[in-house]
């Protein structure tokens, strides 16, 4: 085994990781975590060297592991955070103490770390792990993960010390294709990331979810407290209830109440991210678009240009979304999109979401199946605030386009 590599570049890096991106979006039968934990152990389980803040949820975890990175760090820790997916630059799956690591610094760390992995992992679980050791190498006081998909299965999931912080947001249906099509379904997923010991935090929301969660986390022997504060109001209005699960995450790692900073300033990029008229937002199911349509509407903004497209779903999953989109949309431009990424993903394509868009009831839709060509369509539109959603890969994908002068 060759000790390390030597990356020149971060293109060079990502075309390496992207080696490891598998075929398929669906976790396979009889699909389990030993593969991975196999491996971590045999790099010295760099996960059970760490304490761990475990987000899950399906709306909001992002913000929530940005938030509560930022309050451990005002609280005087050094901290990790791992996210996904990333929308700049891949160094954002490796951050420390609130930056994504140097250049130099990742491809040093990830030369060192990529002949290790001799086995089957996935391009997500290469990373979940590369993250782990990394924090473990750097010696930070306290990792903030976000989950990937679910958390039951998920990679990140590796990480079961009895003092792991367990933050579960607001959950509702989505990937229904691997996690289950009803919410007792998913819930069960979510709540999967509770271990024996662990100190679990549950936003109040519905009775059915909250069920779910609270008998996993009898069954496992965890202390679980369900948050129902509200936070600070100068935040937009969906990421009040983010703001303060993190605080309770934060209050339990240091083992006393806290009262942060808003920290308005330690919100992810691609979540109401604002470039003069221009908002981003990654909102991508009903739930995020509803509280998406909601924060606008307490800034004022009820009716707005509108480019957006959405990953390729079960038809229902579509129409939910784009009518959760609809009382917004006073004309919606749809482009198409691809990832390479955790998983191989591409959009729906820009004629079938407009069609199905028109038959919703949407009064005037514009296909630009080129994203430079939707962009410039959307900035050339009357309506005094242009919104692009539907997706975080489509919004990151902007973001690269607005990094050209030309295209602000």
């Amino acid at each position: 085994m060759r000790e390390r590599r030597d990356f020149r570049s971060l293109d060079e890096a990502a075309a390496e990781l992207y080696r490891f991106v598998p075929g398929s979006a669906a976790l396979r039968v009889g699909y389990s975590l030993d593969r991975l934990r196999s491996f971590l152990d045999g790099i010295g389980a760099p996960q059970d060297r760490l304490r761990v803040v475990h987000v899950a949820g399906t709306s909001g975890k992002t913000s929530t592991a940005y938030f509560a990175r930022a309050m451990l760090q005002e609280a005087g820790l050094r901290t990790g955070l791992t996210v996904s997916p990333h929308i700049t630059s891949v160094t954002e799956r490796v951050q420390v103490d609130g930056e994504p690591l140097p250049e130099p610094v990742f491809l040093e760390l990830l030369g060192r770390f990529l002949p290790k992995v001799t086995g089957p992992l996935t391009y997500f679980e290469v990373l979940v792990a590369f993250a782990y050791w990394a924090f473990a190498e750097l010696g930070v006081d306290v990792a903030v993960v976000e989950t990937g998909l679910g958390g039951l299965l998920d990679g990140t999931n590796t990480a079961t010390r009895a003092d792991k912080v367990c933050a579960i947001g607001d959950i509702g249906l989505d990937h229904t294709e691997v996690l289950g099509e009803t919410l007792p379904e998913i819930a069960a997923q979510k709540a999967g990331i509770i271990h024996p010991g662990n100190t679990a935090l549950l936003l109040a929301q519905d009775p059915v979810a909250m069920a779910v969660v609270r008998e996993h986390a009898d069954r496992v022997g965890a202390a679980l407290t369900v948050v129902h504060d509200e936070g600070p109001a100068d935040l937009p209005l969906f990421q009040r209830r983010n703001w303060s699960l993190a605080r309770a995450a934060t209050s339990a790692v240091l083992g006393r109440a806290v009262t942060p900073s808003a920290l308005v300033s330690a919100q992810p990029p691609g979540r109401l991210e604002q470039y003069g008229d221009l908002v981003l937002d990654g909102a991508h199911n009903p739930q995020k678009l509803d509280a998406l349509r909601e924060s606008l509407a307490e800034r004022g903004v009820t009716s707005a240009a509108v480019l957006a497209n959405l990953l390729v779903s079960p038809p229902a999953k579509l129409d939910a979304a784009l009518l959760a989109l609809l009382p917004l949309a006073a004309h919606l431009v749809v482009p198409e999109f691809t990832v390479l990424g955790d998983l191989p993903k591409r959009s729906v394509p820009a004629v079938e979401l407009a069609e199905r868009a028109t038959a919703l009831g949407f009064a005037s839709v514009e296909v630009c199946p080129g994203l430079a060509e939707a962009l410039a369509a959307l900035r050339g539109r009357p309506e005094p605030t242009h919104l692009v959603t539907g997706s975080l890969y489509l919004v990151s994908q902007v973001r690269a386009l607005l990094s050209d002068p030309g295209h602000r």
